[in-house]
């Protein structure tokens, strides 16, 4: 762990063990306190920090579909053909199905996708056609 020394400001690479001092000084850090207004900070900066970061993974996360709808979302579309493709236009075709999926999720929420079926198939069809 790294600490700065509060009485000559020097950087110290220190282990965790009971009898901590800087290696300029030597100054001992264990009767060290810390004033209320330093503590509110610490505080303050580790709540917004545990916020801020609940919020972001909330936004990254909160665009994308279950795994198992994802999947079966594009198992369906990839493999809609009653007639046997080869191997490249199936991945050519899978390839579209995975861009309008991802293009759907971006305008049609989940909350959308389970209570109205036909705007999200209006919506995947328009950009699988934008996709191809």
């Amino acid at each position: 762990m790294n600490i700065e020394c509060p009485h000559c400001n020097t950087d110290n690479e220190i282990e965790l063990t009971e009898n901590i001092q800087c290696n300029k000084c030597e100054k001992s850090f264990t009767d060290l306190k810390l004033s209320k207004r330093q503590l509110m900070s610490a505080g303050t900066a580790l709540l917004l920090g545990a916020f801020g970061g609940y919020k972001a993974d909330a936004a990254f996360d909160e665009d994308r579909y279950p795994l198992a709808v994802e999947y079966a979302i594009v198992d369906t579309c990839a493999n809609s053909s009653k007639n046997m493709i080869s191997v490249g236009r199936y991945e050519t075709k899978r390839d579209v199905c995975l861009c309008a999926l991802e293009k759907t999720e971006q305008s049609v929420p989940y909350s959308d996708y389970k209570s109205d079926k036909t705007l999200f198939l209006n919506h995947f069809k328009s950009n699988a056609r934008n996709c191809s």
